[in-house]
């Protein structure tokens, strides 16, 4: 069963959102968790809720728990943008606890219900001429790779970058979209481009590697056709 604290900041909630498709439960929150002893798995993320750790955890009385941290590529104790340390402190909060912890630190999700390529694909203005560079996920394999985990019986006890093994400037993926056409809406920033700045080049091996993810190229799968 799935734990969270409240609805839950981007990607995070519609990620989650998504695993209804794949037969898992949606989550349910603290407060309303049936009496058992049933082991639980506690999802967190900011979000714009209160965050209390410690009283989510006493919520739960004797049940065992692991706790999934659904966190954002860029979280450091420097970061320049508040969410990104928000997260950090979250991320390090939750290790401390002692309970058996996965982190993943998603990179910007694409794909066609993915706000972020819905937003590149109504040719926005880029800053520093969209030279920055981030690694994409594809959203088939981020909820995919939570899917995994959460099918995972091995103990947690690490993190991972949830990101693509292609490194591409906005600029390109903005091209890139401009080939698939106007999408259903018109998308947001997710992450936003403060964070986006700070985005160094990621590391998609290990994440691979641990859940058996083969990313395909983005490209024909964004767009139809062949890069």
């Amino acid at each position: 069963m799935i734990v969270v604290p409240g609805p839950l900041d981007p990607p995070a909630g519609r990620l989650l959102g998504a695993l209804a498709a794949r037969g898992i439960p949606a989550p349910v929150t603290a407060q309303a968790l049936p009496p058992g002893e049933e082991p639980v798995t506690l999802v967190v993320s900011t979000g714009a809720f209160v965050f209390d750790f410690a009283g989510l955890v006493a919520t739960l009385g004797a049940r065992p728990f692991r706790v999934l941290v659904l966190s954002r590529l860029g979280a450091h104790p420097d970061a320049k943008a508040p969410a990104l340390q928000r997260l950090w402190r979250l991320e390090e909060h939750v290790r401390g606890g002692g309970n058996p912890t996965l982190t993943l630190r998603f990179a910007p999700v694409v794909g066609p219900h993915a706000p972020f390529w819905n937003k590149l694909r109504t040719r926005p203005a880029l800053p520093a001429g969209g030279r920055g560079l981030v690694n994409p996920v594809h959203e088939e394999d981020a909820v995919e790779t939570i899917a995994r985990a959460l099918d995972d019986p091995a103990p947690w006890h690490d993190w991972y970058e949830v990101a693509g093994p292609e490194c591409w400037s906005l600029a390109e993926l903005r091209e890139l979209a401009g080939q698939a056409g106007r999408g259903p809406d018109a998308g947001a920033w997710e992450p936003p481009l403060d964070e986006i700045a700070e985005h160094r080049i990621a590391e998609s091996e290990p994440w691979a590697g641990r859940f058996g993810i083969v990313p395909a190229p983005l490209a024909p799968r964004l767009t139809g056709r062949a890069a």
